[in-house]
Formats: structure tokens, sequence, C-alpha cells
């Protein structure tokens, strides 16, 4: 069928005007075809005839138009009710004479019906005329003082007032939030710091444990420092782990984990691979006998190590290469990490000046005869035979005006730092690394960066080695420096975060052992410990191969550089070793480390309270769209997704489709885009190419994703901390809360107020349950695959009873029954 034209409608009006026609003939012949072939609804998001019963007496919708973004009730009159509309202007105020007579009566009808069902907006129309006005508000303005947008005739309709009309009513404007905009001044319906972090800023825990950390502090941030441990050979190699990480299956939470795919290109060495260990190595090797410069392009994920592997390539693996010679010119490597550039500074001026700390700080390259004087041959020679010829009998005078020369040249930085690497070059292999630049997001300045240090490399007769990002080599490849030059790509898969752990835990031990210490213990009594590797060996016992090991290797996603982290501030701020835990320890061989403390120090790190800027781990209750129907968003995709993928089958999950399914609840594409780009943020999904998050991109679920929807949202120490940065929409919810997290930080008996926390964590829960009843019912009724229509929090609601009830009993057996006053 043809698209219906706005004004076609007009001979079916007049048709019906001179009819007389009657309420139900004016909806099938008028209203149904500008709501359905008009303004784009659809036979699913319109209910007729909805019933609404209120005092034991029910009436009836004609027209309940249900998102779930948003919700609007028409009701219809015959097409000869013309309503008398005095105002001619657009909006008018509903007071005075729209509110009086006929118009006054079905304005009122409608609205009751809105307030009855909780619905924001109304409308009334006898199809010719429409009146929409917003019948339930939650900020204040009563409803004579609020505003009704005015369409006074169906010529207005489909004439001039026509763009007015469908930006307001379309599917499409709805959705995008333009009744909220035209009617309250603004899309967001979220006001105010509901929050609990913005009144509880502290933790509600009085107990001040004397934790052992201060003893191996030092220790432990030598160990679990990436940089520490790059810049020592002698660590960095106890510490280098060439296991690579290989769950495909993760039984616990039944999902397939899909690996995602490389930017590299075909043919890529993976050094993790015993076949490719060496691969880099030869390769170095192999540059001293070819006179083309050799291009290497190290790539691999964030947190991968690719640093780590090259520094371990440079320190360890190829060290011999780079050893000083004092008869001959010998191979240079010259580390340049970006990290370092200054905000705002020019990075041409930054590679040149870290250039130049390494020429002079370098033996071989500031020594005047082995270097300076043959790079400079040329020019000596010149300045002799003309300039300087007069002299040539006075070598003194000669050589002390080609020293003027050389500090002149030295002066120029810029051309010093040619002629003395161009020349080194020609004689022994010189690498330029360049690492980190990708920690820009500008991707104009990065481009830069890559043209300008290929060019330098090229001119100057230097080996390059560049280490990407996957992300990043994907976004930039089509530059010509990637086609013009041939680079040997290397990728670098991530290392089994357990491994690395491990041998930090080992060095970390290694560095304490036979070092003597001493604590304050519960009692007050002084205690001292012979060897502090023994508070290694009670952690190291209580993280690898437990609980605690598997949440630090899920919550990392493969990041190395933030699993490293996460364990160090885990010991120094969770509850990693007490005197009481090493008496157990020490007189048992024995201890494990509560799992759910561990899990607060990860979330909270060095903050009091969770707070979703500052946590590694991101809230999947609340999308930051300051919209109560979208909050929980996050959840709704990420379970859709998760669900799908325990499929062996599953590859990824097309974005079109998704923006397909949210477009039919009634979300708008920017919001779609918005909750995609957050998930991936928070690594609970990846683009199946490493690429940045699009509309049109391909998505598969990180085993962190899986974790929240099958293990975290089931479990009250996160459900506790998330509850800390969520918006609470319902006001009697948020009251209730709050009163309890108030009663919380008074009470002192800990089985006390673990009831109170239970109590507070389980009305948390239920509204967070109501609230995604919305989106499950909207996605049913619709006939959404399977996948779609799962209720995560129901599905979790047993393990989330049954984690309290254990939280009670060890705190009963711990603390004592709770206090009788409450």
């Amino acid at each position: 069928m043809s698209a219906l034209s706005p004004r076609d409608l007009l001979p079916e009006f007049s048709g019906l005007t001179l009819a007389n026609a009657n309420e139900a003939e004016t909806r099938l012949k008028l209203i149904d075809r500008v709501l359905f072939e008009i303004l784009g609804w659809s036979k699913r998001d319109v209910s007729v005839e909805h019933r609404v019963s209120e005092d034991g007496q029910s009436s009836y919708v004609d027209y309940r138009i249900k998102t779930a973004m948003t919700q609007l009730v028409i009701e219809a009159k015959r097409v000869g009710a013309t309503f008398s509309l005095n105002s001619t202007q657009r909006q008018a105020h509903l007071r005075g004479n729209l509110v009086a007579g006929d118009v006054g009566a079905a304005i009122e009808q409608a609205r009751d019906y809105a307030r009855k069902l909780s619905i924001p907006f109304a409308c009334v129309t006898n199809g010719s005329q429409w009146i929409v006005f917003p019948a339930t508000r939650t900020d204040g303005i009563t409803f004579s003082e609020s505003k009704a947008v005015l369409f006074h005739s169906l010529e207005d309709v489909v004439g001039e007032g026509f763009l007015e009309f469908s930006d307001l009513l379309s599917r499409a404007s709805v959705i995008s939030g333009a009744l909220e905009l035209t009617l309250l001044g603004r899309r967001e319906n979220q006001i105010g710091d509901r929050r609990l972090n913005r009144s509880f800023r502290t933790h509600w825990s009085k107990t001040r444990r004397r934790t052992l950390f201060p003893l191996i502090e030092d220790a432990v941030y030598t160990a679990f420092s990436e940089d520490l441990v790059q810049q020592n050979p002698e660590l960095l190699e106890k510490c280098y782990v060439t296991s690579q990480e290989r769950t495909r299956f993760d039984a616990k939470i039944r999902m397939h984990v899909v690996k995602r795919e490389s930017s590299a290109p075909q043919g890529a060495k993976k050094p993790m691979k015993d076949k490719d260990r060496e691969a880099l190595v030869d390769l170095l090797r192999r540059a001293s006998k070819t006179v083309k410069p050799i291009a290497v392009l190290v790539l691999g994920m964030v947190g991968a190590g690719k640093t780590t592997f090259i520094r371990y390539t440079r320190t360890v693996s190829a060290s011999k290469l780079f050893e000083p010679s004092m008869d001959r010119p010998y191979s240079q490597w010259i580390y340049v990490d970006f990290r370092d550039l200054p905000p705002m500074a020019n990075f041409r001026e930054f590679l040149l000046s870290k250039l130049w700390d390494y020429v002079s700080g370098n033996e071989f390259l500031s020594d005047f005869d082995r270097c300076l004087r043959p790079a400079f041959r040329l020019e000596i020679e010149a300045l002799k035979r003309g300039p300087l010829a007069p002299l040539k009998n006075n070598k003194e005078a000669q050589d002390l005006e080609v020293a003027k020369y050389l500090l002149e040249q030295f002066k120029n930085r810029d051309e010093y730092l040619r002629k003395v690497l161009s020349y080194a070059a020609k004689n022994a292999p010189i690498f330029l690394v360049i690492d980190n630049v990708d920690q820009f997001e500008n991707e104009s300045l990065q481009s830069e960066i890559f043209s300008e240090t290929v060019a330098m490399g090229h001119a100057w007769g230097l080996n390059l080695v560049l280490a990407l990002r996957d992300s990043t080599f994907a976004k930039q490849r089509h530059l010509p420096i990637f086609d013009a030059f041939d680079f040997e790509p290397y990728y670098i898969n991530p290392p089994a975060v357990f491994s690395v752990i491990s041998k930090r835990f080992l060095l970390t031990r290694s560095l304490l052992q036979g070092t003597k210490g001493e604590f304050v213990a519960e009692n007050g009594a002084t205690v001292k410990v012979d060897d502090l590797a023994v508070i290694v060996d009670l952690i190291q016992r209580s993280v690898l191969g437990t609980e605690v090991g598997n949440l630090i290797d899920v919550l990392a996603t493969s990041d190395i550089r933030l699993a490293l982290r996460m364990t160090r501030e885990f010991l120094e701020y969770g509850y990693s070793a007490t005197g009481r835990a090493l008496a157990v320890y020490q007189s048992t061989g024995k201890y494990v480390l509560p799992e759910h403390e561990a899990l607060r120090a990860i979330m909270l790190g060095n903050h009091s309270v969770y707070d979703e800027q500052f946590s590694v781990i991101g809230n999947p209750f609340d999308a930051r769209i300051s919209r109560t129907e979208a909050q929980l968003l996050r959840l709704y995709v990420l379970s859709a997704i998760v669900s799908l993928s325990s499929d062996r089958t599953f590859q990824h999950l097309d974005g079109e489709e998704i923006v397909k399914k949210l477009r039919e609840l009634g979300f708008s594409d920017d919001i779609t885009e918005r909750i995609l780009k957050d998930l991936c943020k928070f690594r609970f999904l990846h683009t199946l190419t490493q690429t940045e998050p699009r509309l049109d991109s391909q998505f598969v679920p990180s085993r962190l994703g899986g974790y929240i929807i099958r293990d975290l949202i089931g479990n009250f120490m996160f459900i506790e901390n998330v509850m800390m940065d969520t918006f609470i929409s319902d006001e009697a919810v948020w009251q209730e809360i709050k009163g309890l997290t108030t009663d919380i930080y008074n009470e002192r008996h800990p089985t006390t107020r673990l009831r109170l926390r239970k109590a507070r964590a389980t009305k948390f829960y239920q509204h967070l349950k109501r609230s995604y009843a919305a989106l499950h019912e909207q996605s049913v009724n619709r006939g959404f695959p399977i996948e779609w229509c799962s209720h995560p929090l129901k599905a979790m609601e047993s393990d989330f009873n049954a984690n309290l009830t254990r939280a009670a009993r060890a705190s009963k057996a711990h603390y004592g029954a709770a206090s009788k006053q409450r």
C-alpha cells in the first residue's frame, strides 16, 4: 500500500462530517489512519478500549499508546463534536475556557483516565481538532499551570501545522522525548539527588582492623607495579609469563566466551605461542645484515602486555644485541613512551627531546672520536679545505675552529640529531620504539604522530617498532604509512591472569624472605615476625585457586595491568591479613580470605563508598540517562546477549538487531548508542572486531558481563555497594532505603546491623525487580525471542536470598545473636 499523504484525509473528513459519523466511525476512518498511517504507530504500541477500574466501577480508554519509554491516552469524540477553542495560539494554559463546556469535560475525562493508569500524557480529539496535554505531573507544577498544545482543525494538522503535529505525536518523535520536552520543558524525569552516596560519603563499618599490609607494602608495590618490574631486567625475567589465556567456556555461568577478531594483518607472528616465541629476536638480529631498515608493528588488546613484551625483548631475550662496545658501533634501542607527553605539548618537540636525551646520555653517540667526528666528516673536511685552509699548519687552531663549528651544530638540535643518528644507523641498527600513542583519543593526533615517526625513521635510516592497540590500528590502518611501509606484524595475546599473579606473589615473597617485622595485635600486644614471607604465604594461598582469584581474573577481562592494580588495591584496602588471620594460618596452615571482603575492596578501591566513576566495575542498574524508563537498559541489553551466548553456535549479536529491538520497545537510537558505548566502556561487552562501538558493530559479551547477569546481581555485597550509586525513582522506596541506611550507620552491633543491611538490600532488590518488569512485559507482549524476554533479577532472586541467609548465619556465628532492642 502506498504511503498516505496527510492531505488525503481531507476528503475522508468531509465525508464523515456530512454523514455526521458516530465515534466508532470517526475512530476507524480518521483517527486510526492518523495514528497508524500518518504518525507511524504500530498495532503493538496501541491498545483500544483499555479497561480502567476504580471503586468497583469500570470505564474504557479509547486508545492507550504504550512504549517502554512513555505512555499516552487518547480520548476520541465523534467528528461532529466540535471543540470550542477560543485561543488561536498553538499553546494555552489548562484553565479558563479551555477546561469549560464540552472540551473541558473531554479534557477532564482523559486526564482522569491517565491519572488512574499513572500515565503522564493525554490527548482529546474528534479527528480534526487535537489537544495534547500533561495529565500526571511529579514536578510540583499544578494542572492549571500546565500548558496544552492545540491543533485547531484538520486543515491545520495536515497543512501548515503538520510538521509541529508530527514532531510532537509521531512515534519517532515521542520515543525521542518530544512530549516531555514540549509539555514539561525537559526530557529527564529523574530529578534530585536520590543516590545514597550523595548523602552518605563514609563507610558504615566501625571496625578498624589492624592489617599487616604496612609490613609488606613496599614489596607488594614493587612486585605488582608494572613499571617498576619493567625497569628491572632481573625482576622482569622472573615475572614474565608466556602462557596465554585459553578460557572458551565458563561452566559456572554457562557461557561460551567468544574469541574476538584480531585486527592484525594476516600472517602476524604470535610470540605467546611456542613456534613464534623467538621470532622478534631473530628479526632484530637480521636487522644488522639488511640495508633497508625494518619496521615492526606490535598489536594487542588493552592491557594485553605489549609494553611488557617490548621491554622483555630488549632487556632479556635480545639483551646481548645491545651490549655496548668500546671499539665499534653497536645497536641502540630508543624507547619513547607517549604516556609522558604533557597535556597540550607539541608531540614533535616531545619526540625530539626524548631523542636528544638519549643521544646526550649515550656513551657512543656522544663520543667525539667514535661518533661525532665521523658523523660530520664531510662538513669538517670541507671546512679544512675551505675556510680553515689558512690554518692547515696550525692543527691546534684548526681543531679549535672545528670544535666551534660542532658547538654551533650542537645548538641546532634537530639537525645535530639527524646527522648523529643517521651516521650511527649506517654502522649498526638503531631501533626507535614508539609506545602508548593510543593513550590519546584524538585520532588526528595519533595519525600525525604515526606519520611523523615513520617519516623520521625513513629519512634517518632508523628501524621502527610501533606498539598499538588493536582498536587503534583498526581505525588507523587506512593511513598511507601502513600501506607504504613494509611492517612486520606481531600480535600479543593476553597471558593467563592466574599465572601473572602467581609470579608476582613469588616475587613479593622473595623480596621479603628473611626480613623481620613486628606489629601490634588486636589485644594490644606487640608481635614479632621472624620472616615476613609467611604473610605472603597466607595471602597467596587465599587468592590463587580460590573464588577470590577467580574474581580478579573475571573482573580484569584479560587486562593484565588492571589485574595487577586490582590485586594491589585489594591487598591494601581489603581484608588482606590481620594478626588473628596470621595466628590461624601459623597454627593450622589454612586460612581463606572472605570472598565478600575481596569483592568490596576491589569495587571500592581507595574510596569509602561505591561511585561508578571511580570503580573498576560499572553499575548495571543505572544507565545514567536521567529517565526512569531507560534506567535498566544496560541490564536489559546485557541479559539478552549473555542469554544468546549460552548457545555454543553463538558468534555475535549485530548492533542493528539491538537497535531494532529497542526501537520497537520505544527507545531512540541515541539512547541505544549510549547504552552500547557504556557497556563496552565498562567491559561488559566487546565489539567483535575490537573497534569503537557503533550502532552497526557486532557485539559479544565478556566473562565479566556473564558474571554480572548470572552471578553478581545475586551477590549481597555487589548489590549493597552498587546500590550506593543507583538512582531510586520511587519516592516511598527512596525514603525507606534512606532511613534504613541511617539506622545502619547508627547501629553498633554487627549482627543487628547486618539485619538492617539485609532489609535494605531486599527493599532495593524488589524495587529493581518491579522496575525491570516493564521491559520484560513489553518484550513478551511484542513477541520477542526468548533471549530478549528473560528477567535476570527474577532468575537470580533465589541466589540472592541464599546469599543473605549465609551472611546472616556467618554473622551470628561470629558475633552472636542480634541486639534485642531492635
